[in-house]
C-alpha cells in the first residue's frame, strides 16, 4: 500500500484471506494503523523568493524518528541549475539532526522548480525527498 503524503492520518486497508475451511472458505480482514512520518522536515519545502542578485536562502532541519534513526548519505537535485545544496549534521539530544542549507544561484528574474532527493541509511524510507520552488523579481 501506497502512503507518500498520509503521514498522521489513519488508514485501512481490506483483505480477503480463502482458506480451506468449509465452514469459513473466506474471511474478511480489516487492517487499521497510523502512517507514521519518515522524518520530521520543517519546512516541507524549501521557498526561495527575493530579488535577483540578492542572497536567498533557506534552512530545513531533518530530524529522524526514533523509531526509524538514519544518516543521510547524500543530496542531490534533479534539475540542480537553479540552486545548490548544503548538508550538515547536527548533534541532538536524542538523535541527532541534519540542516540542508538550500541556496538560489539563479541570476535572473523568474520561477523555478526543482526535487531534492536525500539519501538515507534507513531500510523503510532510503530516500526523502523535498520540494524547492524559486521565485526571483527584478530589483
Amino acid at each position: 500500500m501506497k502512503t507518500d503524503g498520509d503521514a498522521g492520518k489513519k488508514i485501512t486497508q481490506q483483505a480477503t484471506v480463502y482458506t480451506d475451511d468449509p465452514q469459513n472458505a473466506t474471511i474478511l480482514l480489516s487492517l487499521t494503523g497510523e502512517v507514521l512520518a519518515a522524518a520530521d522536515i520543517n519546512p516541507k519545502a524549501a521557498r526561495l523568493i527575493g530579488t535577483a542578485g540578492s542572497i536567498i536562502q533557506t534552512d530545513i532541519l531533518i530530524t529522524p524518528p526514533a523509531i526509524n534513526p538514519f544518516d543521510i548519505t547524500g543530496a542531490s537535485t534533479e534539475d540542480g541549475t537553479n540552486i545548490a545544496l548544503d548538508l550538515k549534521k547536527k548533534p541532538g539530544p536524542d538523535t541527532p539532526h541534519f540542516v540542508l542549507r538550500v541556496v538560489n544561484t539563479r541570476k535572473n528574474p523568474g520561477r523555478y522548480a526543482d526535487k531534492i532527493i536525500l539519501k538515507t541509511t534507513s531500510p523503510i524510507s532510503p530516500e526523502l525527498v523535498v520540494r524547492a520552488f524559486g521565485m526571483i523579481r527584478e530589483n
